[in-house]
């Protein structure tokens, strides 16, 4: 199928701050294409952690603790330690991507040690969601992979998501590492 020019798009002339289209008089047409980019991909993780967690807090109200006392895994002091780390590690990654959000939309162009700490965040905020998930699916218990329980979707898409190749944490500590001691080294397009 033939597609005409005006509708593609080039990842690596948009890295370098080509403009995604003719309309200046909006900040977000004058975006680099990694800040704009990445905070959208957390966005779903957002809601996917959120999701796992309000599934195992209303199960733990009626779903025992196997092989414990516990009637309800809810009277359980190592599951409400659980759900309250996993509480902190979502609000971690939610204010990661919002300051990631203000620190993307600025009134002029960002510099690119502003750019690597965008992609440094959102890296972090994914991660951050993938160890709350985890805890959740510990805290509920082996029930949690069962081909209709919702945590064991949450589970792979949010494992699928926060390996998209602009988040993975290692590449974006990377940058921003970089960018920090000033080694001026481009390592990736989506900064």
């Amino acid at each position: 199928m033939f597609v005409p020019e005006r509708r593609v798009l080039s990842v690596p002339a948009t890295a370098e701050g080509a403009r995604v289209r003719s309309r200046t008089e909006e900040t977000l047409y004058g975006s680099k294409f990694g800040p704009m980019l990445l905070p959208c991909l957390v966005g779903p993780l957002l809601g996917l952690g959120r999701a796992a967690l309000d599934t195992v807090r209303e199960a733990a109200g009626a779903k025992p603790l196997s092989f414990t006392t516990h009637a309800r895994q809810a009277d359980s002091v190592a599951v409400q330690i659980q759900v309250a780390e996993t509480a902190l590690k979502l609000e971690t990654a939610r204010l990661h991507t919002y300051d990631a959000v203000d620190r993307a939309a600025p009134s002029g162009p960002l510099d690119y040690a502003a750019r690597a700490h965008v992609r440094a965040q959102a890296g972090h905020a994914a991660q951050q969601v993938l160890g709350a998930i985890e805890i959740l699916l510990n805290a509920h218990g082996s029930s949690a992979f069962g081909d209709g329980h919702p945590l064991q979707r949450i589970w792979r898409d949010a494992g699928v998501a926060a390996r998209h190749a602009g988040l993975v944490p290692a590449v974006g500590l990377e940058v921003y590492g970089k960018s920090l001691l000033d080694v001026d080294e481009r390592v990736s397009l989506m900064v």
